[in-house]
């Protein structure tokens, strides 16, 4: 009886161990999967603010031009006004 019970208890044990060793195994997948996964979103997010900064260069380029623009557009009016009154 007792021998029944020690070899009930042990293949318990070799049963137990397997299912601890394939949770170890699961678990360091996991855990390289997420080392990787968290390499990929930092390389994603460092592209991204690349992107972002591109994009910030371009606008103040374009918002320049404009306000470049509008200030031309100010002095042609002012030129104009002022040779409208000289030749009057």
């Amino acid at each position: 009886m007792e021998q029944e019970i020690n070899e009930d208890w042990e293949a318990n044990s070799e049963r137990f161990n397997m299912h601890l060793e394939r949770l170890l195994e699961k678990s360091n997948k996991d855990h390289a999967f997420m080392i990787h996964m968290d390499f990929h979103y930092m390389a994603r997010n460092k592209v991204c603010k690349a992107r972002i900064r591109n994009l910030k260069a371009k606008l103040r380029k374009v918002i320049r031009k404009q306000k470049m623009k509008r200030e031309l557009d100010h002095l042609q009016i002012l030129v104009e006004a002022s040779l409208a009154q000289h030749n009057t």
